[in-house]
């Protein structure tokens, strides 16, 4: 089953695609292969119930529904506010800045942020395209857990 996971979210920020055949229209049953995003609902349920722990080893959320205190989709909470020191869409906090080493949102950074799911690190919450097993922070804002 972890395997699984690991092997969705690698397809997911490698850039891979679902390959879907499509065939020509005419006498022969040729195919081509027309390449198809992986849906973001998969990423999503991928998440759900997971956490998100800094480097340095702070709390910064859970993956659950915007009503619950530690989600990171509450916007009144401690790790959904722009305002709270311990989120990431504080965008001049330690954790959500553009330029700070343990931000997701900071494109350089090699300490991001883990995303662990049942005490195993799943992936890494980054804006960093070179970080293996990355999930750009955009996609939690389309999540609904």
């Amino acid at each position: 089953m972890r395997i699984a996971f690991v092997l969705l979210i690698l397809v997911f920020m490698t850039g891979c695609y679902q390959a879907t055949p499509v065939y020509s229209g005419g006498g022969g049953a040729q195919a081509y292969y027309q390449s198809a995003p992986i849906v973001q609902q998969d990423i999503c349920l991928l998440l759900a119930g997971a956490s998100i722990v800094a480097n340095d080893g702070t709390f910064l959320g859970d993956f659950t529904n915007s009503y619950n205190a530690k989600s990171v989709l509450n916007q009144y909470g401690t790790h959904g506010s722009v305002y709270s020191t311990n989120s990431i869409w504080n965008a001049y906090g330690q954790y959500g800045g553009e330029y700070s080493p343990n931000s997701p949102f900071n494109s350089y950074s090699n300490s991001p942020p883990m995303i662990i799911k049942s005490g195993n690190v799943i992936a890494y919450l980054t804006t960093n395209k070179f970080i293996q097993g990355a999930i750009n922070p955009y996609v939690l804002k389309a999540c609904e857990f």
